[in-house]
């Protein structure tokens, strides 16, 4: 099994150059002095944005192959999104990452909170091998040294133990061969009614 909906990323290579070339504009916009003066430059941005906004046609509420695309941490089509790629296992997952200097906390170091983010994107995929709906009990990330921008990462996550109402899935950012840090997470499984009443609810307050 690899990326859920990559079908729908081929078919789309305008939406793929579109998300790229925004990556590439934030990454460039990080190398811009805060005194830089440039009107028409604000101006093309503020045109293209206009233009995006116009293309629009699709509401909060998407099909889940569409929202795969848009996730704020894997997200094909959505430039805030460090490219990566996920490979899935019969029990475990691998992800390959890059994190420019967009992505910069301290001095030349993935900011920690997209580390922990990276993680909780990388355990829960593990999902996917259950079949089953489920939320996040809890997530404990431990940071072991910097994990560096601009460098090739590596994320393994692997299911430990399936039990009745929950599972544990552990994992590790490494950086040639050595780990930057590692997480540990329980997931709850949900029957599909409470899962949907659930994300109905959140949906109703995210128009409010």
């Amino acid at each position: 099994m690899s990326d859920p909906a990559p079908e729908l990323v081929s078919l789309s290579p305008t939406m793929k150059r579109l998300a790229d070339s925004l990556r590439r504009t934030l990454k460039a916009v990080y190398h811009v002095h805060p005194a830089h003066d440039d009107e028409q430059m604000a101006a093309t941005a503020e045109s293209l944005e206009q233009q995006i906004t116009d293309a629009g046609t699709m509401g909060l509420g998407q099909p889940s192959d569409v929202r795969y695309t848009r996730s704020p941490l894997s997200g094909a089509f959505n430039p805030i999104a460090a490219p990566v790629t996920y490979e899935y296992g019969e029990k475990n997952i691998t992800a390959k990452v890059r994190y420019n200097e967009s992505y910069q906390g301290p001095p030349a170091c993935v900011h920690g909170g997209i580390v922990a983010a990276l993680l909780d994107d990388a355990l829960g995929r593990t999902r996917h091998l259950t079949g089953r709906h489920c939320v996040t009990g809890g997530l404990n990330v431990t940071y072991k040294r910097p994990t560096p921008i601009n460098a090739d990462l590596t994320v393994e996550a692997r299911i430990e133990s399936v039990h009745e109402r929950k599972f544990i899935v552990t994992g590790e950012i490494y950086h040639e061969g050595q780990v930057t840090a590692s997480a540990e997470a329980v997931f709850v499984f949900l029957a599909d009614e409470k899962f949907n009443a659930l994300v109905s609810g959140a949906r109703d307050a995210s128009r409010s």
